[in-house]
C-alpha cells in the first residue's frame, strides 16, 4: 500500500483536516467512524487522511462502499478497488449492491435522488448493526460552492443557500469541508496515491456537472477568481444565522402546539397569526416536516397555501398536500395530519351492486402509451408519460386532456363511473367537493352523470374525465415527468 510521504504539502493538508475535525468537534476519543468511500479522489483522500490521523485522534475506522450498478464493469472495478484499500489498511469493509436505476423507476425518483437515498439508508443501517457512531463523507469546499449555486438557481430559500453543514444530525461529519478540490488532488499526486475516476462526472447533461465545468469556471475567469472561497464564506455566515433562527423557530413552534400525536399536530390559530410572516412560514414548514416526516415534494407554494388557509380560518376548510398530508381548520385550531385515504368514498355497505357500471384497472404504463376502451359508455382513455421539457402548453385548455404531476401518481390506477358520495378537490380549490355538486354547478344532466369516467389513484379521485383534475395533481415547478390522459369517443 502507498504510504504518506512527509512533505510540507502533505503536512499542510493533513493539519487542515485535523483542525477542521477539532474545530467542529466532529469526533471524540475512541469513536468508531464509518468512512463512505466511492473510490474517487475525494473519498480516497478522506480515507488516507483519517487513517493517518486515527492514532492521534484515537479513532476506529470502517469503510462503506455502495455499488450502484450503473456503470457495469467500472462499478465492479470500483468495488474491488475500495475493498482492496480496506484490506490493506486492515479496517472492516461494508458493501451494498443495488440496482439504482430500477430503484429510481420503482420509487419514481430521479437517478441522483435514488442513489442518495440508497447510500444514506445503507449508512444508517450499517451504523445500527455495527455500532459505528459517525459517518464521514468527502464533501469539500468546491462541493459546497456547487450546491449553493444549484440551490440559488432553483430559487431556494436561505436554508438552501447555507450549503453543506460540517456536521448533520450529530452523525454525518465532513472532515474535508474546509479543503478545496485542488488541495485534494495535490495531496494525492504528491503522495502517489491511487484512485478511480467516474466518467459520469464529466457528463454535462447533469446540472451539477454543468455548474462545475461551465458556470464556476466562467465566474472565476470573468467575475471573481475566488468565487468558491466567497460562496463558502457566505455559507458559513448563513449556517450560523440559520442555527440561531432554527432555535428560535423551535421555541415558538412548541409554544403554539396544542396537541401532537400519531402524525397529527394541532396549533393555535390566534397565536400563529400574531407572528410576523417570515416566522409564520418557518413555523408552518417546521410543523409540516414534523407531521409528514420530511419535506419531500413540499415547495414554498405549498407553505404559502397553508398560510392563506390559516389566515382565512373559515369553517371546516381543508388543504390537501403531497403524500396524503391534510391541513384542516376547525375553530381556533389548525391541524396537520396524514390520512390513509384522501377521498371519502361511501362505505361498502352503502354501495349497491348496481352502483358500479364499469371498472378498469391500469397496473402500470411501462413507459409506453396505453389505451383503455370503456365499452359500456363508448369512450376510450389514452395514457402517456411525458418529460416536462417536451410539454410546451401546461394549461388545461382542452377539457378532454389532463396533465398531471407524475410524482404524485402511484399504480395501480382505477377507472370507474361515479357513485354516491364521491368527492374530489377541483384544480385551484383548497376544500373537497362532492362530484354530484360539481355536476350541478356545471349543469351536467343527471341521466349523463354515470357516463362520466373517474380516474382514481389509491382510492382518491384524481381526474373527472372531460372536466377537471384534482388539485393535488397539478403541475408545479418541481414537476419533471407528466402523466397525460386524453378522453376520446370510441
Amino acid at each position: 500500500m502507498p504510504t504518506l510521504i512527509n512533505k510540507p504539502t502533505d503536512c499542510q493538508f493533513l493539519k487542515k483536516v485535523e483542525n477542521t475535525i477539532l474545530f467542529y468537534n466532529m469526533v471524540q476519543s475512541q469513536d468508531t467512524i464509518l468512512i463512505a468511500v466511492s473510490g474517487g479522489p475525494d473519498s480516497v483522500a478522506l480515507l488516507y487522511a483519517l487513517h493517518h490521523l486515527s492514532s492521534c485522534l484515537s479513532l476506529k475506522l470502517g469503510v462503506a462502499h455502495v455499488n450502484h450498478q450503473l456503470r457495469a464493469e467500472d462499478a465492479e472495478m470500483d468495488e474491488q478497488f475500495v475493498q482492496s484499500l480496506a484490506q490493506q489498511m486492515d479496517v472492516p469493509f461494508h458493501l451494498k449492491k443495488c440496482d439504482v436505476h430500477h430503484y429510481a423507476k420503482t420509487n419514481r425518483l430521479s437517478l441522483e435522488d435514488a442513489a442518495r437515498k440508497v447510500r444514506y439508508d445503507f449508512f444508517s443501517n450499517t451504523l445500527q448493526k455495527n455500532e459505528y457512531l459517525r459517518v464521514a463523507t468527502a464533501h469539500h469546499l468546491d462541493d459546497n460552492a456547487e450546491l449553493i449555486l444549484m440551490n440559488l438557481i432553483r430559487g431556494s430559500g436561505k436554508s438552501g443557500i447555507s450549503g453543506i453543514p460540517p456536521i448533520r444530525q450529530k452523525i454525518i461529519i465532513r472532515p474535508l469541508i474546509q479543503v478545496s478540490r485542488k488541495e485534494i488532488m495535490t495531496f494525492l499526486s504528491e503522495n502517489k496515491l491511487p484512485y478511480r475516476l467516474d466518467q459520469t462526472n464529466q457528463d454535462i447533461s447533469f446540472t451539477r456537472n454543468r455548474i462545475r465545468h461551465r458556470l464556476i469556471p466562467e465566474l472565476q475567469s470573468s467575475y471573481n477568481p475566488k468565487i468558491i472561497e466567497a460562496l463558502n464564506r457566505m455559507s458559513s455566515i448563513i449556517q450560523q444565522e440559520e442555527e440561531w433562527i432554527e432555535n428560535m423557530v423551535d421555541h415558538e413552534t412548541s409554544r403554539l402546539i396544542v396537541s401532537s400525536k400519531d402524525q397529527s399536530i394541532q396549533i393555535s390559530i390566534s397565536g400563529f397569526i400574531e407572528k410576523p410572516m417570515p416566522l409564520q412560514r418557518r413555523i408552518a414548514r417546521k410543523i409540516t416536516q414534523k407531521a409528514k416526516g420530511n419535506l419531500q415534494k413540499i415547495t414554498l407554494r405549498h407553505i404559502d397555501e397553508i398560510l392563506l388557509l390559516i389566515s382565512k380560518a373559515i369553517g371546516n376548510s381543508q388543504l390537501h398536500l403531497p403524500d396524503n398530508l391534510l391541513v384542516n381548520i376547525s375553530g381556533n385550531l389548525a391541524c396537520w395530519s396524514i390520512r390513509k385515504r384522501v377521498a371519502r368514498p361511501p362505505k361498502d355497505d352503502q354501495k349497491k351492486p348496481t352502483d358500479l357500471i364499469f371498472c378498469y384497472t391500469i397496473s402500470d404504463l411501462d413507459g409506453s402509451p396505453k389505451t383503455i376502451m370503456i365499452h359500456e359508455i363508448g369512450v376510450k382513455i389514452q395514457f402517456s408519460i411525458l418529460s416536462r421539457i417536451h410539454v410546451f402548453e401546461l394549461d388545461q385548455q382542452q377539457k378532454n386532456v389532463a396533465l398531471m404531476d407524475m410524482n404524485q401518481i402511484h399504480f395501480p390506477l382505477t377507472i370507474r363511473n361515479c357513485i354516491p358520495g364521491d368527492r374530489f378537490t377541483p384544480l385551484g380549490m383548497t376544500g373537497s367537493q362532492k362530484i354530484s355538486k360539481y355536476f350541478i354547478n356545471h349543469k351536467v344532466p343527471r341521466k349523463d352523470r354515470t357516463e362520466k369516467p373517474l380516474l382514481l389513484c389509491e382510492n382518491r379521485i384524481i381526474w373527472l374525465a372531460g372536466y377537471q383534475i384534482d388539485n393535488s395533481m397539478k403541475i408545479t415547478p418541481a414537476t419533471n415527468m407528466i402523466l397525460k390522459t386524453e378522453l376520446f369517443l370510441a
